[in-house]
């Protein structure tokens, strides 16, 4: 199964969460959940984010948001 790793555009350090892919292409992920960076205190919301944006985007299995 793979799994993606969410790390912080600005600082480029780990938010320590991590989504395991289900197949679903069109299942919504992590809908109002507030993602806070601890080192940049950005705070983040992925609102309209789809399970295949997040496949698409990702690189190695991290993806910069």
């Amino acid at each position: 199964m793979q799994e993606i790793t969410f790390f912080c555009k600005r600082c480029k350090k780990s938010l320590r969460i991590k989504y395991k892919v289900t197949g679903n292409d069109n299942a919504p992920v992590l809908p109002n959940i507030e993602i806070a960076c601890r080192h940049c205190t950005r705070v983040l919301y992925l609102k309209k984010y789809t399970e295949k944006q997040l496949i698409e985007n990702s690189v190695g299995g991290k993806m910069y948001i």
